[in-house]
């Protein structure tokens, strides 16, 4: 398991640790000893792993998961799979937060004094650090690389031959390819924006994925890429990213996809294959943007577009209809129909 070069994993816990920790309920008599080896989505899991159910807009992952337990309201009971155990929290993704805290701790960050290189890197033939790049614990840099002034490659991280890392990049918690080039100050790994309320106080919530990124992949300047809360952000082969771009956990974004400048993903987006994007969008969370679409420049998309469709507006729709209405807004605005 490649996220386990970040993180310290418990073996296991209960059913009965569950309900201590979280003040869960169990819905009928099960052996509170019996164990949860791991936590993952509704749509990912297995018999031995936790997942929870938060919305209703999950419920046909849910009613399809093979996960053996799951957090959930008391009145999506009757929704359950036949084989899973049902554990019921009035807020499943606070009780969901609370477990992460007890299977996964990021390892501690390893230095050693007066060393920018730690004496456990591996770093290939060809490849060249600035004096002033920190290159950390377990790192594994490929051949000739380039890595700039002020750049840190933190712990555990994986990079590729061929890369070029301009100055003040930070990557962390991060397995990069081969041919791939970071601009400056690109933070690459870092914490996705995980907060739940509950009573009053937001909570943030542990980030235990990690960022997949493939071959001859280009990275913009400031843009940043977080990663994943569960599973991985992964962006594939031959994505062009361009600068001031902020792409949230566990998004994925398939191969061959260009994204300009200033455009954000919420969290859990899939973007298919060969997709172009303008600058400036917003693109929602959970999002799925299919092969071979376009998205018009300023637009903000807040439902899923459709493969090889040309798309522009606030919310999104075909790009001639939203000509069309930005004609007409004119026409109403001149006639003075429309102050």
């Amino acid at each position: 398991m490649e996220n386990l070069r970040f993180f310290d994993k418990k073996d296991y816990i209960t059913i009965q640790d569950v309900l201590d920790i979280t003040g869960s309920k169990i819905n009928s008599y099960f052996n509170t000893d019996t164990k949860i080896y791991n936590i993952s989505t509704l749509d990912s899991a297995n018999e031995s792993d936790i997942s929870f159910l938060n919305s209703g807009q999950y419920l046909n992952d849910f009613v399809k998961s093979k996960a053996g337990f799951c957090l959930l309201q008391e009145k999506y009971l009757s929704k359950a799979p036949n084989k899973m155990i049902t554990i019921i929290h009035d807020n499943p993704y606070y009780a969901y937060a609370k477990i992460v805290e007890i299977f996964y701790k990021p390892k501690k960050f390893v230095f050693e004094e007066n060393k920018f290189i730690n004496s456990s890197a591996k770093i290939g033939k060809g490849t060249k650090i600035a004096n002033n790049a920190y290159i950390g614990a377990n790192v594994e840099i490929g051949e000739n690389c380039y890595i700039g002034p002020n750049s840190s490659i933190m712990d555990g991280s994986i990079i590729g031959s061929n890369v070029i890392i301009n100055a003040n990049v930070v990557i962390s918690f991060s397995i990069i390819g081969n041919d791939c080039e970071f601009l400056n100050g690109a933070k690459i790994g870092q914490d996705g924006f995980g907060f739940v309320h509950n009573k009053g106080i937001n909570h943030k919530i542990i980030q235990f994925g990690i960022v997949k990124i493939g071959n001859n992949v280009e990275i913009g300047a400031n843009t940043c890429i977080d990663r994943g809360a569960i599973g991985n952000t992964i962006i594939s082969e031959g994505v062009k990213i361009d600068n001031l771009c902020q792409i949230a956990h566990n998004v994925e974004i398939g191969k061959g996809t260009v994204i300009a400048g200033s455009t954000a993903v919420a969290g859990s987006c899939k973007i298919g294959n060969y997709v172009q994007i303008g600058g400036n969008c917003s693109v929602g969370g959970h999002i799925k943007v299919g092969d071979g679409s376009k998205i018009a420049g300023m637009s903000g998309v807040m439902r899923d577009v459709a493969p090889m469709s040309v798309v522009a507006g606030i919310p999104v729709m075909p790009i001639t209809k939203w000509h069309r209405l930005s004609v007409i807004f004119d026409k109403l605005i001149n006639n003075k129909i429309i102050k």
